[in-house]
């Protein structure tokens, strides 16, 4: 018996890193897990070696019909939902001053403006399961945060107030709402299948952070954590009694 048997997650950014490893682990305890992530060809072959409860759906959780399509799939299928986390983010070392339009609309959309997306459509169907878990994946860089990471800091500032607003939103629903203000994860590769850093920016950010002794800090001893580990924390969270809440995670590195 796992400790997930017979519910239903959705995970966001599922395709690599931390999304595949809380989707790794909602599936060994027995959960179906509906894996959205953008580029399509990674995860469904991914889907395919994780198992027949592993669902892959190609969507942009920046794109509010991308989403919308997503839960109403979700909704058809199982008619419930108990589980949402999201984990989508992107970011990209840079000044202020040389941030392209593009780079700016992209991180509020993936990083913020998804999970409002997200959550909007999966109210329903936690409401449907009688209550569930909405579990929302912030960094530590808002505790300490890093100069040329200003849009990725300030959109998981923005989706950590967010998840306190909507905690008191769903309160009566029993749909809890945590914030995991997550630390650096080891060996995470892969990352956005349409998202590069620039050379140069990103040289210049590494030396500066080097140099202030910020990364030392962030990996710690061990160089970050495993991803399966922080799968663990999630399975943690969402199976707290329902007496319980977890408001704020802090899972660090160091």
């Amino acid at each position: 018996m796992g400790l997930l048997d017979g519910k239903v997650a959705v995970v966001t950014g599922a395709s690599s890193g931390i999304g595949l490893g809380v989707s790794r682990r909602f599936l060994a305890e027995g959960a179906s897990v509906v894996m959205l992530a953008r580029g399509t060809q990674r995860l469904e072959s991914l889907a395919a070696e994780l198992g027949e409860r592993a669902i892959p759906i190609a969507a942009d959780v920046g794109n509010p019909d991308d989403v919308r399509a997503a839960f109403d799939a979700v909704g058809k299928r199982f008619g419930k939902l108990d589980v949402l986390v999201n984990n989508a983010g992107i970011y990209k070392p840079c000044a202020v001053e040389k941030l392209s339009d593009h780079e700016i609309e992209r991180q509020i959309a993936t990083n913020f403006a998804g999970p409002v997306y997200t959550s909007r459509a999966a109210i329903p169907l936690l409401r449907a399961a009688g209550g569930g878990d909405i579990v929302n994946t912030s960094s530590e860089s808002t505790l300490n945060p890093f100069p040329m990471l200003s849009m990725y800091v300030a959109t998981k500032a923005a989706l950590e107030m967010f998840g306190r607003v909507l905690a008191q939103e769903l309160r009566d629903d029993d749909i809890r709402v945590t914030t995991v203000v997550q630390g650096t994860a080891a060996g995470v590769g892969n990352g956005a299948t349409d998202w590069s850093w620039d050379p140069e920016h990103a040289a210049a950010a590494i030396k500066l952070w080097t140099e202030r002794g910020l990364l030392a800090q962030v990996l710690g001893r061990h160089g970050g954590q495993d991803v399966d580990a922080i799968g663990d924390v999630h399975v943690f969270i969402v199976t707290r009694p329902r007496t319980q809440k977890l408001d704020t995670v802090y899972c660090r590195s160091f």
